[in-house]
């Protein structure tokens, strides 16, 4: 990944999450994934937590002009059902620089109704442990080089739950895990999220809870250098007060 997938480039030279070494996911598959769209331009993604609400990463935000969500389809270009934007909650505590507190709840203008191919996402109750296998899933970059690469299907990678310890380790992030941020992926390198991937979920393997968002990392799939992303347990008070 990059530290901010999808947004830029960030203060401390990280940049945002796609999808590398993954395979295209099923219809249904993944019912409480959304994609978003500014004015009809995908950037980021984000997961179904009630009807009207969808969870996301704070440096996801944009103006609500124009801003949309997708659900209900593994392609970008077709089907599914689309709504708009009507209002955001931002974590107070954001920090741009850090890429710590990276979380945010979108409001929907109107409901989702919710079926085989559109739900919400339970939210997990306690920090996984590490080891803990992950899928992460979304349409970001699947193209690790400097021609990006987004595609039009969904696509998911099974990775696990690192530890902080080893995440944060000098040869690692040096110390840039934070308090709310969960490493998950592959030390070796070779599977990841990448750019695009930003604000979508992480689920628990083989369930659909939602253990982390999308938030940042260096590069993708890089050795060293495993996907970062926001610890829904940690944030889980916040996200319940907050819908």
């Amino acid at each position: 990944m990059s530290s901010f997938w999808d947004v830029g480039i960030t203060a401390n030279g990280a940049n945002a999450d796609k999808i590398i070494g993954g395979t295209a996911a099923s219809n249904g598959q993944f019912p409480s994934i959304v994609f978003q769209e500014k004015s009809g331009s995908f950037f980021c993604g984000g997961t179904i937590i009630s009807a009207n609400r969808v969870l996301s990463a704070a440096h996801c935000e944009q103006n609500l002009i124009g801003l949309t969500v997708t659900a209900g389809t593994v392609t970008r270009n077709s089907g599914g059902v689309t709504i708009s934007v009507s209002g955001k909650v931002v974590h107070p505590e954001y920090n741009s620089n850090t890429i710590q507190n990276d979380i945010m709840i979108l409001q929907l203008a109107s409901s989702f109704s919710f079926g085989s191919t559109i739900a919400a996402a339970p939210l997990q109750t306690t920090a996984p442990s590490a080891g803990t296998g992950i899928t992460v899933a979304g349409w970001g970059d699947t193209n690790s080089g400097i021609i990006q690469s987004l595609p039009n299907n969904l696509q998911s990678v099974n990775v696990a739950v690192i530890p902080t310890s080893d995440c944060n380790a000098r040869l690692a992030y040096n110390g840039d895990i934070l308090a709310g941020m969960i490493c998950m992926g592959n030390m070796a390198g070779g599977e990841d999220s990448c750019q695009g991937d930003s604000g979508g979920p992480a689920y628990i393997q083989g369930s659909t809870t939602i253990a982390g968002i999308t938030s940042w990392g260096y590069g993708c799939a890089q050795a060293n250098k495993p996907g970062v992303y926001t610890d829904v347990a940690y944030y889980r008070s916040w996200i319940t007060s907050n819908m």
